[in-house]
């Protein structure tokens, strides 16, 4: 096992290899593996620690038999989307050699390297754009920011925010927002907040309309889910989601976003440590 101020990496397989500095354990936010080359402690600042021997490939294989628990073929599916999500809400990310069949990636062979990313729960990281976004009643809000800015961490405790008082559904399709063991939650995202775990999008969103009358429905990093988010903006139903992008304009310009962008309320962008940097409303200078 891998611990680290109250988080543990279920892996004994690196425990044996890897020695995290003492400036890294406080704000830990990553563990890159990488064969023939020494692991790396990240910190939520970007600063990067050596922290073993160079790693051979079985080192990398066994990790990686271990994180799947040694069977591999019943996480074909989150493989061939290039990570596992490991209990408590943290994720494994995979390199690797691509598996094609019938021109669609299968699956993933000869791991190469492994990035672990630790899940943490920040209470309070989400007051800013709760009172910023929120003040003037309901809205349907796209969170954006680049990779590791905090997105997730910023929409679980936004989840938590709008959970104590309002009906919330929350589509944890890889499991990281609500990290739920046995159908409970295991981080906090709110006391009104019901979970649909590893749902597909699409399915979630559908059925949250269908079953949990919620006013708000919360997911993480939609892409080509347009038809999903304009059926939910029809039925009287908040939707809160995150999606990849470091300014207004790269929101417009791919094709994905720019098509969701005009069905929100309001569309807000966070800089690192997800740090408020742009919160724009429809309507007047629109979003």
């Amino acid at each position: 096992m891998i611990a680290v101020k109250n988080t543990v990496i279920p892996l004994k397989a690196a425990e044996r290899l890897i020695q995290l500095p003492y400036a890294a354990r406080d704000s830990l936010s990553e563990i890159r593996l990488r064969a023939g080359r020494r692991a790396a402690a990240v910190t939520a600042d970007g600063r990067s620690y050596p922290c073993s021997e160079r790693l051979t490939a079985a080192d990398i294989n066994d990790c990686f038999q271990e994180l799947c628990r040694y069977s591999v073929h019943s996480f074909s599916r989150e493989i061939a989307e290039g990570y596992i999500t490991l209990p408590g809400g943290h994720r494994a990310g995979f390199c690797g050699t691509a598996v094609i069949k019938d021109g669609r990636l299968e699956t993933l062979r000869d791991i190469s390297s492994i990035d672990l990313r630790l899940a943490r729960e920040v209470h309070g990281c989400a007051a800013e754009l709760h009172r910023a976004a929120f003040s003037g009643g309901a809205v349907s809000l796209l969170l954006c920011g680049r990779p590791m800015s905090g997105k997730t961490t910023l929409l679980r405790d936004l989840a938590r925010i709008l959970g104590t008082s309002r009906r919330v559904a929350l589509i944890d399709s890889r499991s990281e927002l609500a990290a739920a063991h046995g159908g409970a939650p295991m981080l906090d995202v709110g006391e009104n907040t019901d979970v649909l775990s590893g749902y597909p999008k699409r399915e979630g969103i559908m059925t949250a309309l269908r079953v949990l009358s919620p006013e708000y429905i919360i997911c993480d990093e939609i892409g080509g889910d347009a038809d999903a988010v304009a059926e939910c903006m029809h039925c009287g139903v908040k939707l809160i989601a995150t999606a990849h992008g470091g300014s207004m304009d790269e929101l417009r310009r791919r094709p994905d976003t720019a098509r969701l962008l005009p069905m929100f309320d309001a569309a807000a962008v966070i800089a690192e440590k997800g740090r408020l940097l742009d919160l724009r409303f429809s309507g007047g200078n629109g979003i």
